[in-house]
């Protein structure tokens, strides 16, 4: 069987985030990327899962990257979708439920979102994605990703933060699936524990975990290089 590298976006971010990229770097399989961030009609993640599965091609093994909330997705596709799917590469991403004060916070998201819109959300929020350092030192990278993402629909936004907040954790189907995850995380992310992704890995000797060093929430863009080699020596593993 053919295989694809399905690649899924975050929160407060669409398919373009992968444009700065997926393109720098050679891959063993052909990439795609869909667009979820103006849905608003998904209720939970399995409805995002089961709406991107029917998109992408069945005839294919199915190596998925999900990065934050695309990592909630992507772990929805391979409980829905098992027989498809041959890797999860989990890219500062968890497979716990929101803790009592995140769902506070996407509450308050929500009602921010609604009443101000997303170019007042989005301003503060593209900064406490990276690293102080990085913020610091490339100023013009922040101010584009605020540009090119203020105008996502508030809806889709609202509609996103509901599904995460409402999802469950998944620690006994990381125990079970014969799936491989790969962890990314990166060692500033201040929004993903690195508690979670240890937990998640410790559960099965077919997980594993990346730690990378100087990395926030973007670990993509602070460390391309270490998060795409780390990506294609696990798909390479698998697909071995």
């Amino acid at each position: 069987m053919k295989e694809i590298i399905v690649c899924l976006h975050g929160f407060g971010e669409d398919h373009r985030v992968w444009d700065d990229f997926i393109p720098t770097y050679t891959w063993p399989f052909s990439v795609v990327s869909p667009d979820y961030a103006g849905w608003d009609d998904c209720q939970n993640m399995s409805e995002y899962a089961q709406k991107i599965a029917l998109a992408l091609p069945k005839n294919q093994a199915w190596h998925l990257i999900g990065h934050s909330m695309g990592g909630y997705i992507a772990l929805a596709i391979a409980k829905e979708f098992p027989e498809q799917v041959k890797s999860v590469v989990m890219l500062n991403s968890t497979v716990m439920a929101d803790s009592e004060e995140k769902k506070l916070n996407r509450n308050k998201t929500m009602e921010f979102l609604q009443k101000l819109g997303t170019k007042a959300f989005i301003g503060p929020f593209v900064p406490n994605l990276f690293s102080v350092d990085f913020v610091q030192q490339n100023p013009e990278v922040i101010k584009s990703l605020i540009n090119r993402y203020q105008e996502l629909p508030a809806s889709g936004l609202v509609a996103a933060s509901k599904a995460m907040r409402d999802r469950s954790a998944s620690l006994d189907f990381l125990a079970s699936t014969p799936i491989p995850f790969l962890f990314i995380h990166g060692d500033m992310d201040a929004l993903v524990p690195l508690e979670d992704a240890e937990k998640a890995t410790n559960l099965s000797s077919i997980h594993q975990l990346i730690r990378i060093p100087n990395a926030g929430h973007q670990a993509a863009y602070e460390v391309p290089e270490l998060v795409h080699l780390a990506i294609i020596k696990f798909i390479n593993s698998v697909h071995v």
